[in-house]
């Protein structure tokens, strides 16, 4: 049943970049939010932090997919790959790309 109610699933409300369980995790200026096909992880735009961040919906743990924490752009895998303030994300359920594939709006 719906209750409406609101939870924190993960964030101190401290600004950082810390990973973590729950309240450990901080983020900085999250802009962007999208949910995986299965719904079991959040994907997270952590704009000011320059990085994409994986929330695991059942445990609430914060790690990080993509981005060294460099404001700049650049291609590459982890820490690697560069963005510069990301503001949106999404997450292809298929079509027209494979399922699962995110997508960054800088």
């Amino acid at each position: 049943a719906t209750t409406g109610a609101v939870t924190t699933l993960a964030g101190s409300g401290t600004v950082g970049s810390a990973e973590g369980v729950g309240g450990a995790a901080q983020f900085t200026v999250p802009s962007g939010v999208a949910i995986s096909p299965d719904s079991s992880a959040l994907f997270v735009a952590d704009s000011h932090n320059h990085k994409i961040r994986r929330v695991e919906v059942g445990t609430g743990a914060v790690t990080t997919l993509a981005g060294g924490g460099d404001e700049d752009n650049a291609d590459g895998v982890d820490e690697a790959a560069e963005f510069n303030n990301p503001a949106g994300i999404a997450v292809s359920f298929g079509k027209p790309g494979p399922p699962g594939q995110l997508c960054t709006r800088q």
